[in-house]
C-alpha cells in the first residue's frame, strides 16, 4: 500500500504548479462572437445573497461577466483549440445560478451556488456533469460528484484549478485512451484526481471527441462572472535526455573535493537517473553527467529529490548549492534555457546511514507538463507517511499548535490553538492568546500526522478550503490606532480565562481584555455560515469591536459587508468602516451584548 502512495505522489508532480500565460479580459477577443449581448466586459460585479440570479456590474475592464435575458442567452467558446492543458480562473455564482466550463468544448465541469449542500452530487459545482444517450430514448448516465463541497457563497470570488490531458487517437483517428481530469482544485481542496472522462457530457459542442477542442463557457442558464483566466498548453514535444554518465565513489565523505579528485571505483551509462549505481546504501558519492535535449527555449522548472548532499549545475551554471536533504525534501529551481543541447551535472554524497537513499529528477518546460527523469524504484525506498486524520462527525473540540498560512505563505504558529470540528463540515480555529477566530474552513476536519506521525512538531492542519482571519483580539479603543494594528496592544492585557463546553461539546470562550470581561460563543448556522455572539463586562463609551482588518472592505447592502475583494462576508447591524494609511477595519460600538456573522 505504501508503494502504491509513493507512486501517486510522484505522479502527482507531473501536473503541479506550472508556468501560466494570462488572459486578460480587456475585450472579447480570446472568444468567438455570438451576437448576443448577454457576455459584457465590466470592472466589477456584485450578487446579492437573497436575490436568486441577480448580479450587477460596474462600467471598466478586467472582468467577463453574463448577465442572460430571455433574448441574449448565448454560450461562449474560444477562438483557440487545446489539447492538454492547464486551466485556472476565478469566477463568482449569483444565488442559486447555474453556469458550466467545457473542456474542449465537450466535458464539463459543473459551475453552480452549492453553497450549504452537505452530500454535492454530479450537478454541484465542480461536479462532472452526466453523459447523455438518444438511443432507445434520451437519459443521462454517468456523471461525477465531487469529493467535497468547497463552494463559497454567492457573490464571493472563488478559485478553479483544472490539468486536463486530452483524449490520444492513432494514426488512423481511433482513441487509444480517455480524456483525462489529472487533478481538479475548487478554492484549494482536490475535488477530482485522476478521473478519466470516457465521452463527452451533456451540452457538448460535439459528441464526437478530438485530439484538439475550444474551451466553452454556458451561457444560457444563470448570471456568473470570471477573471484571472490562465491558460497553459502542452502541447509542445518532449524534453528529452542523452544517455546518462554516472561515476561512484564509495567511502564517507564530507564534501565534494574528497571524491572528485579520486579514482572512480564504478563507471557506466544509464537512461535515467538512480541512486541504484551504487552497490551500497550508504557511504557513496556519485557524480552524474548528460545532455538534455530542449526542444522549446524558455523557463524550465527542476525538481530534486535526493538523499544526503547534493549540488547542481544547468548549463554550466550553479543552480542547487550543495546543501544536506532529508530523504523526503524536494528542492526546485527554475531557468531560463536556450532550445538545443543543455549539460547538467549532478554530483551528490550520503554518510547518514540512518537515511534512506533517494534519487528522484523532475523536469517542466514552457510547453510541457512536469516528467520524471529517474527510475520508478530510485524513489521507492523512501516510504509514504501514512495519514492520520481526524473528522468530525460530532462536535469536536481539539487542542494542538496550528500554523496560519496567507497565500502560501507562512504567517505564524498559534501555539494555544482550539480547533472546533462541526458535522456541517464548517470548521474553525481559535486563538486562546488573542481570543480570535484566526481560521476557518469547509469540507473534511483536521489532518494530524503533523502531530503524532514519528516525533512530529505537535501541528494539525485543515483538510479543507481554509479562510485565514486576522489573528488579534476584537475588543479595542476606537480613540487608539491601534485599531489598524495587525498584532494585540500590550495595553490591552490579554489574559484567556479558557472555556466551557455545553452538553453539544460546543466551547464558548472566556477572556480578560482592557477591563473587560467577555464571552465568546461561535455557532454554525444553517450549516452555512458563523454566528458569533460576545457577552461584555464593565463597557465603557470608546470601545469598539473590530470585526474584520484587510485591505479593502466595502458595504454591499443593509448591514452586510465585502472583505478584501469579496474574499468573505460580515453581516452586523451597526458597523462602520474605518480608513487609515491603505488600510480598512469594521467596527461596531462595543456592548453588553453584540451579534455578528461570518459568511464564507
Amino acid at each position: 500500500m505504501k508503494h502504491k502512495l509513493i507512486i501517486l505522489l510522484s505522479l502527482c508532480l507531473s501536473y503541479g504548479s506550472i508556468a501560466q500565460q494570462s488572459v486578460p479580459f480587456n475585450d472579447l477577443s480570446f472568444w468567438k462572437s455570438t451576437n448576443k449581448s448577454n457576455w459584457q466586459i465590466v470592472g466589477d460585479v456584485s450578487a446579492e445573497l437573497n436575490k436568486p440570479d441577480a448580479m450587477s456590474s460596474t462600467a471598466g475592464k478586467g472582468i467577463l461577466v453574463n448577465i442572460p435575458n430571455p433574448e441574449n442567452r448565448s454560450n461562449l467558446v474560444s477562438v483557440a483549440e487545446y489539447g492538454d492543458v492547464d486551466v485556472s480562473f476565478d469566477f463568482m455564482m449569483a444565488t442559486h445560478s447555474n453556469s458550466g466550463f467545457y473542456l474542449q468544448g465537450r466535458y464539463e465541469v459543473q459551475l453552480f451556488d452549492s453553497w450549504g449542500v452537505k452530500q454535492p452530487s454530479y450537478g454541484d459545482c465542480g461536479g462532472i456533469y452526466k453523459r447523455r444517450k438518444f438511443i432507445p430514448q434520451e437519459y443521462l448516465y454517468e456523471g461525477h460528484a465531487p469529493r467535497a463541497n468547497a463552494c463559497l457563497a454567492p457573490g464571493l470570488w472563488q478559485h478553479l484549478e483544472i490539468s486536463f490531458q486530452a483524449p490520444k487517437f492513432d494514426a488512423t483517428g481511433n482513441k487509444t485512451s480517455n480524456a483525462k481530469i489529472l487533478i481538479a482544485k475548487l478554492n484549494g481542496v482536490i475535488i477530482h484526481e485522476n478521473l478519466e472522462l470516457t465521452g463527452p457530457t451533456g451540452g457538448a459542442i460535439s459528441e464526437t471527441e478530438a485530439p484538439f477542442g475550444p474551451f466553452l463557457i454556458q451561457g444560457d442558464h444563470g448570471a456568473v462572472a470570471f477573471k484571472n483566466l490562465q491558460v497553459n498548453s502542452f502541447d509542445g514535444k518532449a524534453i528529452t535526455i542523452d544517455p546518462i554518465n554516472y561515476s561512484v565513489f564509495y567511502g564517507k565523505f564530507n564534501e565534494p573535493s574528497a571524491f572528485l579528485s579520486k579514482k572512480p571505483d564504478a563507471t557506466g551509462k544509464v537512461d535515467k537517473f538512480t541512486w541504484e549505481v551504487s552497490k551500497q546504501p550508504n557511504d557513496y558519492a556519485q557524480l552524474f553527467t548528460t545532455n538534455l535535449r530542449i526542444p522549446k527555449a524558455g523557463k524550465h522548472t527542476f525538481t530534486f529529490q535526493i538523499a544526503g548532499k547534493y549540488s547542481v549545475k544547468i548549463n554550466g551554471q550553479s543552480s542547487i548549492s550543495d546543501e544536506w536533504s532529508n530523504s523526503s525534501d524536494r528542492r526546485t529551481v527554475s531557468v531560463d534555457l536556450p532550445e538545443g543541447n543543455v549539460p547538467v551535472e549532478i554530483s551528490f554524497y550520503k554518510f547518514d546511514g540512518w537515511m534512506r537513499p533517494v534519487m528522484g529528477v523532475w523536469i517542466q518546460g514552457p510547453a510541457t507538463r512536469t516528467m520524471p527523469f529517474h527510475t520508478l524504484s530510485s524513489v521507492l525506498t523512501v516510504p509514504a507517511d501514512d495519514p492520520i486524520l481526524m473528522d468530525a462527525n460530532t462536535s469536536l473540540v481539539f487542542r494542538s499548535f496550528t500554523d496560519l498560512y496567507q497565500d502560501g505563505k507562512k504567517l505564524k504558529r498559534v501555539v494555544h490553538a482550539v480547533n472546533v470540528g462541526n458535522p456541517s463540515k464548517l470548521h474553525y480555529t481559535y486563538d486562546l492568546d488573542n481570543g480570535a477566530i484566526a481560521q476557518i474552513w469547509k469540507g473534511d476536519f483536521l489532518n494530524v500526522a503533523p502531530m503524532w506521525d514519528s516525533r512530529g512538531d505537535g501541528s494539525s492542519r485543515p483538510r479543507g478550503a481554509v479562510l485565514t482571519l486576522n489573528d488579534t483580539p476584537l475588543l479595542a479603543n476606537s480613540d487608539d490606532k491601534a485599531i489598524f494594528s495587525d498584532t494585540p496592544s500590550e495595553k490591552a492585557q490579554f489574559r484567556t480565562l479558557g472555556y466551557d463546553v455545553d452538553e453539544q461539546n460546543l466551547p464558548t470562550f472566556n477572556y480578560r481584555i482592557n477591563g473587560n470581561e467577555v464571552e465568546d460563543q461561535i455557532r454554525i448556522q444553517e450549516d452555512k455560515y458563523l454566528l458569533r455572539t460576545l457577552s461584555i463586562k464593565n463597557v465603557v463609551n470608546n470601545q469598539v469591536l473590530r470585526l474584520a482588518i484587510g485591505t479593502s472592505i466595502v458595504k454591499v447592502s443593509d448591514d452586510l459587508y465585502s472583505i478584501d475583494d469579496k474574499q468573505y462576508y460580515i453581516k452586523a447591524t451597526g458597523a462602520s468602516i474605518e480608513q487609515l494609511a491603505g488600510k480598512s477595519v469594521l467596527t461596531v460600538p462595543a456592548s453588553a451584548k453584540v451579534q455578528y456573522a461570518i459568511i464564507w
